[in-house]
């Protein structure tokens, strides 16, 4: 009788790690010809959130996805963005984005002469506590 409730122990401890083994198998394939969407994904870099003028084409960020803006956007302070990079702020004023410009989710718009400054401004900084440290 021990031998027999033993056996019985080792064989339901084999099929419960067999049932388990079978668990963690890898999911099937898709179906349906539908594919999944294609991302682009910044190297090292992680993009905020918004829209980004880049090689001509507008780009939308958001949740650290990547991809080309497809279709007329509104954003939260009645901004519109364009496929073409065509932006028509809240007060009706119309402009084009040009490269390396950034458009916030909240609809503040980034030129890229604003950031070539404020990285100068910045490095300035950088430069000046330079000069302090070695007084």
């Amino acid at each position: 009788m021990n031998v027999r409730s033993t056996l019985m122990a080792t064989l339901l401890l084999v099929a419960a790690s067999a049932l388990q083994a079978q668990a963690q198998t890898k999911a099937p394939a898709r179906r349906g010809g539908v594919q999944p969407k294609a991302r682009m994904v910044a190297k090292g870099v992680t993009m905020k959130d918004g829209y980004l003028m880049k090689e001509g084409k507008v780009l939308e960020t958001r949740d650290a996805h990547t991809g080309n803006l497809s279709t007329d956007v509104t954003l939260v302070n009645g901004t519109k963005v364009a496929a073409d990079g065509t932006v028509t702020m809240a007060d009706g004023t119309t402009t084009t984005l040009q490269e390396g410009d950034y458009m916030s989710l909240t609809g503040r718009l980034t030129t890229r002469a604003m950031k070539m400054e404020q990285d100068s401004l910045r490095n300035l900084q950088v430069e000046k506590l330079k000069v302090k440290r070695k007084k």
